[in-house]
């Protein structure tokens, strides 16, 4: 009575044995999503241009691109921690201007 339900599961996992055991891989298409007036697509074309580019390059140009890029980060890493400590740094002084406002002006 249950043999069937099985023997599809069986087929279904031999199957996909064989899928993961080819040594081909197909991967899909991608995909083109129109968002008003503009196409993106899944896969980006840019990113996929420059990793062509990247791939090009000799070792050492590819270890100076790498060092320019980690340059790169690291300010842009000290940018934005510069801009949250200047907020801070504000919100700080807003807080104590108010304090002294509230004791010294207030409070006579």
């Amino acid at each position: 009575m249950n043999r069937q339900p099985e023997e599809d599961f069986q087929h279904s996992l031999q199957k996909l044995d064989g899928e993961i055991n080819s040594s081909s891989v197909v991967f899909p298409s991608l995909e083109i999503i129109k968002i008003s007036g503009l196409s993106l697509s899944n896969g980006n074309k840019s990113f996929s241009r420059f990793l062509n580019w990247f791939a090009s390059l000799s070792r050492v140009a590819k270890l100076v691109v790498l060092g320019v890029a980690v340059l790169f980060g690291f300010a842009m890493l000290q940018a934005a921690l510069k801009l949250i400590a200047g907020a801070i740094s504000l919100t700080l002084l807003a807080v104590l201007v108010y304090l002294g406002y509230k004791f010294v002006v207030s409070g006579s």
